[in-house]
Order: structure tokens, then sequence, then C-alpha cells
């Protein structure tokens, strides 16, 4: 027997083996990356339809009445009962009362949905094509009394509400809408 011969087949055994492990393990990986863009496709889905359930949960609240209500009061009775020492100084304290100070209802409602756009739980495109000039509008109007919080609470209070509007503004000034117009309340 012809042991070069037997070498050679060996080696051409050898590398048909190798060959056919080659293309398996191609076929297995190409099989892996179509199942992983599955899989991000459908992630990127459930993603969106929660953020689609809470964006809808925003919208639903935005328009109760209780919040209307507050858009209403901050727009037109606040500005003159901040003038009021009494009213101010309740203004000014941890828990005032909520049924004369209705800006806490905007003030807390709007730091909430702040949260939730800073760490990317509700979209805000579609937040913002909704209610930018409100949430700008609401910022503009309570503003100065966060700043007088944050002098006796600490620099973070509020500080989400204030993202929120900031955001607005840059999602405004890139549609080139003014954000000095007057939101309606919801």
């Amino acid at each position: 027997m012809n042991w070069e011969a037997v070498t050679a087949i060996s080696t051409a055994f050898t590398g048909l083996v190798i060959l056919l492990t080659v293309i398996f393990a191609a076929r297995q990986v190409r099989a892996l990356n179509e199942q992983s863009k599955a899989m991000s496709a459908q992630i990127d889905h459930l993603r969106r339809a929660t953020q689609l359930t809470g964006t809808l949960a925003i919208f639903d609240e935005i328009m109760t009445e209780s919040i209307a209500d507050a858009a209403r009061f901050v727009h037109t009775e606040f500005p003159e009962r901040m003038k009021d020492e009494r009213f101010h100084a309740d203004a000014l304290s941890r828990t005032p009362d909520y049924t004369v100070h209705k800006e806490v209802y905007i003030l807390r409602h709007f730091e909430r949905i702040g949260t939730l756009v800073k760490n990317g739980l509700v979209d805000s495109d579609v937040l913002l094509d909704f209610m930018g000039l409100f949430i700008r509008a609401h910022w503009q109007a309570l503003a100065p009394l966060a700043r007088e919080q944050r002098k006796l609470y600490g620099p973070s209070l509020w500080e989400n509400f204030e993202y929120l509007a900031s955001v607005a503004d840059a999602d405004l000034a890139r549609k080139g809408r003014s954000a000095s117009r007057e939101p309606t309340a919801r």
C-alpha cells in the first residue's frame, strides 16, 4: 500500500470535513442573525406599544377636569394670587392646601411626565407634537415659583418639569413654532 496515497486521501477527506463544517456553521450564523433581527423587531414593537400606552394615558390625564381646572388657574388667577403675601408664603410651603394651590397639580403632573420622557419611557416626539406649547406655557408661568422653592428645598426640585420644558422649547424651535402662543386649557 502506498502511504503517500493514503495521506493524500486522508488530507482530502479532512479538508472536505472542514469545508462542510464551515458551510454548516455559516448557515447557523445566518439563521441566528435572522432570528436576532426578528427578536429585535419584536422587542422594538413591544417598546413602541408600551410607549403608546403611556402616551395615551398622559393624553387622557391631561384631558381630566382637575388638570384643565389647574391649567386655567395657572393662566388666569395664579399671577395675581402670587402678589398676595399669604398665598405666596403658602405656595412656598412644603405642603400647601391643594384646593387653593392648584398650581401644584400642574407642577407634579409635568414633573412626572418629564421623568418619563427623560428616561425614554414615553415618546417625546408624539407628546410634544400634541402638547409642546402647553408644557412650555406652564413652565414659563411657574418657573419663578419653582426657582423660589429650589432655594428652600434644593436644586433638584421640579428639574424634570424644567427638562420637559427645555425639550419642548427645542422641539418648538426646530419646528419653527412660537413658544409664546397661549395654549388653551384642555
